[in-house]
Parts: C-alpha cells; structure tokens; sequence
C-alpha cells in the first residue's frame, strides 16, 4: 500500500490534484483538512484594520 498527503494553497489547485490521483488509482481516505499557516493583524498606523489568514488544504489518499 502506498500512502500521500496532497497540500495546496488553494481548493480548486487541491480539488485538481486530487481528481488526478484518482484516474492513477489512488482513493481519498476521510475528509479534507484546513489549517491556518499564517494570521498576520495589519495596522495604519496604531489602527487595526484587518487580520490576513494564508491557509493550507490537504487530503490523505492511499494506493492499494
């Protein structure tokens, strides 16, 4: 059995990734995953305006 974890910045890059294992005979296993990579709260000067999240997608897939 061969095991991966798929990561990408993006649903859409990972959902891409994902429907190619598939054709190669890989099968997800459970759900996908969401982590947040990086909070970072911006400022004007000692205003906070907003809080940037880069987040990170990843599906576990295995190859009997």
């Amino acid at each position: 059995m061969e095991y991966v974890i798929l990561t990408s910045h993006s649903p859409h890059s990972l959902t891409n990734q994902v429907n190619d294992k598939i054709k190669d005979g890989w099968k997800p296993i459970g759900g996908h995953g969401v982590v947040v990579t990086l909070s970072q709260n911006k400022f004007s000067g000692l205003q906070h305006t907003r809080t940037e999240h880069q987040t990170e997608y990843s599906q576990t897939m295995i190859k009997e």
